[in-house]
């Protein structure tokens, strides 16, 4: 049973090529855009890397 859509494999909408354009302003690294980007660089490298260093927090201190 053949499937009768098309799917259009290099297709771009119009709102991602405005996200893109936008990202490639000087404007539109904000300081909390840094902060979010380094949080989440941070999020990942934590996700695939188990042994990566953790910062210590003084909740578990005495733990």
């Amino acid at each position: 049973m053949a499937s009768d859509k098309v799917i259009k494999k290099g297709y771009e909408s119009e709102i991602t090529r405005f996200l893109k354009e936008f990202d490639e302003r000087p404007e539109a690294t904000s300081d909390a855009r840094k902060a979010e980007e380094a949080k989440y660089r941070r999020v990942h490298e934590l996700r695939d890397n188990p042994d990566a260093p953790r910062p210590t927090s003084k909740i578990w201190k005495d733990f």
